[in-house]
């Protein structure tokens, strides 16, 4: 009995020095990308009454997009609208509050700040390019 005890002791401290060997994930350190844009940059012909939609690739924290962060500019001269997000699909809309001007070429802007749902920040400006059709 006294060399099964030990056996059993021994096979007990194998398993247990296995469970203690499992390592914890890496925390998310990484901040929200985007992985797409409607309109697309350098896009022609949209819509004077086109939204600006900007696709996450994870949930971000609603309350860090506003239309101080997500606005569109002509010019250098920042524009803005109504910011809605959609948290189940990822997505910010930029809603216009005018049609845009014929023909004119406006870049809409995420500005660095917007936050994951665990606080990691973007911090560099995102922009592209859309032309409005004539």
């Amino acid at each position: 009995m006294n060399g099964f005890r030990a056996l059993a002791l021994i096979v007990s401290l194998i398993v247990l020095a296995g469970c203690g060997g499992e390592t914890e994930p890496e925390p998310d350190t990484t901040a929200p990308g985007i992985e797409s844009t409607s309109p697309t940059d350098n896009q022609t012909g949209v819509a004077p009454d086109c939204d600006m939609v900007i696709q996450f690739d994870e949930a971000i924290d609603r309350n860090s997009i506003n239309s101080d962060i997500f606005h569109f500019s002509l010019d250098g001269t920042p524009l803005y609208g109504n910011v809605s997000y959609d948290l189940e699909k990822h997505k910010a809309t930029l809603s216009t509050m005018a049609d845009l001007q014929a023909g004119l070429t406006y870049q809409a802007v995420l500005e660095a700040g917007v936050k994951d749902m665990i606080g990691n920040r973007r911090t560099e400006v995102y922009q592209w390019s859309f032309t409005v059709a004539d």
